[in-house]
């Protein structure tokens, strides 16, 4: 007879069955074989065909280095985008700056400019053109219409031509007295009013001349002004430590006045309220000496 197969025994005298031994892919991987007669190169076609049909995205060098590459360049576009952007933003900042100083030069800060060629216009007409401009001007108090006055091609006229226009009547030495810096605008405060300011060389004969003038400046500015016919004449007054040549209509209001604000500057308006808010903005413009 056979031997027959021993039985473990445990400390009780209990027979237990035999303990098969641990499974592993090996094991499997035979028992498979044996079981469906699976060949091992069967097995090694089938683990291929399964990597062919679901590839495992590993990242190559290669890969690493194209994305690197990409990074680096989104990065680059960006910072240049960014220089860019900042570089367009200082341009149109110093674009602006140029344009406030290559804005028209003149004796006080302004507003607005209105460019008014006088070339082929009359005296009537160009008095005319004022007032309109005087009428049309709409901003808040306290600011400046620039009346630029230019010839055909766009240049400031001399002061020549605007006496002409303006002081027919001027005296000779009084026209040769004034610098060739002026300005004509208007003043918005209680209401629109028109300024004339004019530079001089020579104070006593400015003065003398403008005493000279005061018997035709109405017949020559009086419609600019407003200044009703047969007004009285001009007298002395002082205002705010400044001294006025007035004149005043039958209600004893100020319609008309120059002042010298200094030995160099000669202003003209309709009343003392204008006279100081333009030697105010004057002064902030640093003309006064």
């Amino acid at each position: 007879m056979p031997p027959e197969k021993k039985t473990e025994q445990d400390v009780t005298g209990e027979t237990k069955p035999s303990v098969k031994s641990l499974r592993t892919y090996q094991g499997d991987v035979e028992e498979a074989v044996q079981k469906n007669s699976f060949s091992a190169t069967t097995i090694l076609v089938a683990e291929q065909k399964r990597k062919e049909e679901n590839p495992e995205t590993i990242d190559t060098p290669e890969d690493a280095r194209d994305r690197n590459k990409f990074f680096a360049m989104a990065g680059g576009i960006l910072l240049i985008l960014g220089v860019l952007t900042v570089a367009s933003i200082y341009y149109i900042k110093s674009r602006e700056e140029i344009a406030v100083l290559e804005q028209t030069k003149t004796l006080m800060s302004f507003s607005r400019e209105k460019l008014m060629p006088v070339t082929d216009l009359t005296r009537d007409e160009f008095i005319d053109s004022i007032l309109t401009e005087k009428r049309a001007f709409d901003l808040p108090v306290n600011s400046v219409l620039y009346i630029n006055v230019v010839d055909k091609l766009n240049k400031p006229e001399s002061i020549d031509t605007l006496l002409s226009l303006l002081g027919p009547q001027m005296p000779s030495a009084l026209k040769r007295a004034f610098e060739k810096e002026y300005m004509l605008g208007v003043y918005s405060f209680e209401a629109n009013e028109p300024f004339i300011i004019l530079k001089t060389k020579d104070f006593p004969s400015s003065y003398s001349g403008m005493l000279k003038w005061e018997e035709n400046m109405v017949f020559d500015i009086g419609r600019l002004f407003s200044v009703p016919e047969g007004t009285a004449g001009f007298v002395d007054e002082a205002f705010r430590n400044k001294d006025l040549r007035v004149l005043k209509n039958d209600n004893k209001k100020t319609v008309l006045l120059y002042s010298f604000i200094d030995k160099n500057t000669l202003i003209i308006t309709a009343n003392e309220n204008v006279l100081m808010a333009i030697i105010s903005k004057y002064t902030v413009s640093g003309q006064i000496r």
